[in-house]
């Protein structure tokens, strides 16, 4: 039968032509249509594949690159020398393996190829930091004796996720796919009492929570000495300057007009609280990526260090987060170093995007303008927010202790070794 796109088609495109969709892909020759559709065919291709016993498939923001959980299980693993057979879907594999980004005992994958639809098929085990949408709605289906260890990329996070958030509440075609996912998931990462909630609302309630904590925040609970070192000869930052990190998170409504951070004031501010040199290395989120020029003055004072690849690392070689509603003050608190809020539009963006709770109940001071930020700084008082980072974590029940890659990978070998009966 002749569908819409065809009949949209002009003289010679009936002659001849291939027009691609999300999932499927059109062909005519001399008038005559031959519709491929992805989905029928990934989902045979994902039935009919054998599951490799030692195989594990990661990817990390949609396949973004070597970062946030999915990494540090990977060096756990590798650590131990375990022999299973590692695969990254990236983006750009060629970029990452001329950069050597990645560990040598990891082969990369596009990820939007059939051949990544191959690798996910034939793994014992999928581990991934985000819903898997992309593959879901191209007919990825899971088999019984695959494993789907969901480790999401947040914790105690303020932030409404999923269908807790106003705004999804308002956009929510992705909903169906975001169901079909989580019903494949054998657990999620958890961290805490807290995240057990949020987690099992997040992914529809069907899903089962773990309480083994965060392998990248395992990065807390050493000597950050070689971060610190990497990073500041990155960006060739003076041995003796501390860091400021500047974080601020992505909006959903358009417009900037939150970037109202004074770069110099509270460069000055620091300065004179703690009498030492500071310099800002400032990051923007992801979905920014292309405005980052535009939303970090040029200074030599200001580093631009948004598209560096791992914020974990940048986070553990900072002495001071500023930052607004990112999820990365709850993996910073952990340290107890000094985290301050700016956050212009707090009201607006509690009514568009919607928090768990309130700025003012965590042991962070909160600014929403820079003369107010610079008050926070300079009467900063360390011992009253170390005890309120403690009744913070404790309300939060939150158990990390720098030993959570530790346990995820005990899991991942006795998921391994088919001794887990999910």
């Amino acid at each position: 039968m002749k569908n819409e796109k065809y009949k949209k088609l002009s003289f010679l495109e009936k002659l001849f032509s291939i027009t691609n969709t999300k999932n499927n892909k059109m062909i005519v020759i001399l008038g005559i249509p031959f519709i491929i559709n992805y989905c029928d065919q990934y989902k045979k291709l994902c039935l009919k594949t054998k599951v490799k016993e030692n195989k594990i498939v990661f990817c990390n923001f949609k396949g973004l690159g070597y970062s946030c959980n999915p990494k540090y299980i990977a060096q756990e693993i590798i650590k131990r020398k375990l022999d299973y057979e590692l695969v990254w879907l990236v983006n750009n594999p060629k970029q990452f393996e001329k950069d050597n980004s990645f560990p040598k005992q990891i082969r990369l994958v596009k990820f939007r190829s059939r051949k990544a639809f191959v690798e996910l098929a034939s793994a014992k085990l999928w581990v991934d930091n985000q819903r898997k949408l992309y593959h879901t709605f191209r007919g990825l289906t899971k088999k019984e004796n695959q494993y789907y260890l969901q480790t999401w990329h947040g914790s105690l996070g303020i932030k409404q996720i999923g269908l807790a958030s106003p705004l999804t509440k308002k956009e929510n075609d992705w909903v169906p796919l975001g169901i079909k996912d989580s019903k494949m998931i054998n657990i999620v990462l958890s961290n805490s009492k807290f995240d057990d909630d949020v987690l099992y609302e997040n992914f529809f309630h069907n899903v089962k929570t773990e309480k083994l904590g965060h392998p990248r925040n395992d990065i807390f609970f050493k000597d950050n000495a070689p971060e610190i070192k990497k990073i500041k000869s990155y960006y060739n930052i003076p041995h003796d300057k501390k860091i400021i990190l500047y974080v601020p998170s992505f909006r959903d409504y358009k417009g900037f007009e939150w970037n109202i951070l004074d770069y110099p004031k509270i460069l000055n501010a620091f300065r004179a609280k703690y009498q030492s040199d500071f310099i800002f290395l400032s990051r923007m989120h992801p979905r920014n990526i292309y405005q980052n020029k535009v939303l970090i003055p040029k200074s030599k004072d200001i580093i631009n260090a948004t598209h560096y690849p791992d914020i974990m690392e940048l986070l553990a070689s900072a002495d001071v987060l500023i930052s607004d509603y990112s999820s990365c003050m709850f993996d910073f608190i952990l340290t107890k170093k000094p985290i301050f809020v700016l956050a212009a539009d707090k009201d607006k963006f509690t009514e568009e995007r919607g928090l768990y709770y309130p700025l003012e109940s965590t042991p962070i001071p909160i600014a929403e303008d820079n003369e107010t930020l610079e008050y926070n700084i300079l009467n900063f008082d360390v011992e009253k927010y170390k005890k309120g980072v403690e009744l913070f974590l404790n309300e939060k029940g939150c158990i990390e202790d720098g030993k959570a890659s530790i346990r995820v990978v005990d899991k991942i070998e006795k998921i391994m070794e088919g001794k887990i009966d999910e």
